[in-house]
């Protein structure tokens, strides 16, 4: 386990779990100029706020057992703070639900309830299964969160849904790197496969034309260069900076 000292002002967005409906918000925002579609603000706060409910969800049914040897700060963090996360957690839920039965599109309402079923199985299986150490696991979250970045996207393309394959699949497959890179840093073990997989994702990146996947490779080379480089820094500011590693969209805000 990680020492529990008071960790630094700048990860506590990483303990709370606000990292990934960023990351999410940010590649939704990114898909809608890439490939236009409507995105409204309804749209926008239900992804934001049921990435965030997931993720506090996720980590408070891991703490269920005794603290192992390799427990992430992280997970230490909602240890020790067990009330507040449970708390959060409801509280997030609630705006959630609420928002999305007043004013979600009914469309995206729709098409979101299979995404729904598919996350309250992967949160009921893995945990109370003993499946969360199977190779599934990270894969399944992958799929998951591209479902739901891509979500209203798919709802509004109609006969051009076949168009966003691609861009889903490449997306997918740098999430699953982030996702493994993490894990092995968490049980102080090299990512090779991870690596290997980013490697792959970034030569393909480099014959589609695309902004999209100009974007998707530079995350994945930056992640590559976290994984090489990085192995001096300590394993929870390492995860800060894999997740910040995919926030590159923000660089063609700019252009």
């Amino acid at each position: 386990m990680e020492t529990s000292v008071r960790p630094p002002a700048w990860l506590w967005f990483n303990l709370l779990s606000l990292d990934a409906p960023v990351v999410a918000l940010v590649w939704q925002d990114f898909l809608a100029r890439c490939y236009p579609a409507t995105l409204l603000l309804t749209g926008r706060a239900v992804l934001g706020l049921t990435v965030w409910a997931i993720y506090l969800a996720d980590r408070l049914l891991d703490i269920r057992h005794p603290a192992s040897a390799e427990e992430s700060i992280r997970h230490e963090f909602y240890r020790r703070h067990r009330a507040f996360a449970r708390t959060l957690f409801a509280a997030v839920a609630g705006i959630d639900v609420i928002v999305t039965g007043l004013w979600l599109r009914p469309a995206v309402f729709a098409n979101g309830l299979a995404l729904s079923a598919g996350v309250v199985v992967y949160l009921g299986a893995f945990p109370f299964t003993g499946w969360s150490a199977t190779a599934w696991k990270k894969p399944i979250a992958a799929l998951l969160f591209t479902a739901g970045v891509f979500l209203i996207a798919w709802t509004g393309s109609g006969s051009h849904s076949a168009e966003l394959a691609l861009p889903a699949v490449g997306f997918c497959a740098l999430c699953l790197g982030n996702l493994l890179m993490t894990e092995r840093w968490t049980l102080q073990a090299q990512s090779r496969i991870a690596v290997w997989l980013l490697l792959g994702l970034a030569f393909l990146c480099l014959f589609v034309p695309a902004i999209w996947f100009v974007a998707i490779l530079c995350s994945a080379l930056g992640l590559c260069a976290l994984a090489q480089w990085g192995r001096g820094i300590s394993r929870s500011t390492r995860c800060a900076l894999a997740d910040a590693m995919l926030l590159t969209p923000l660089l063609f805000y700019l252009r």
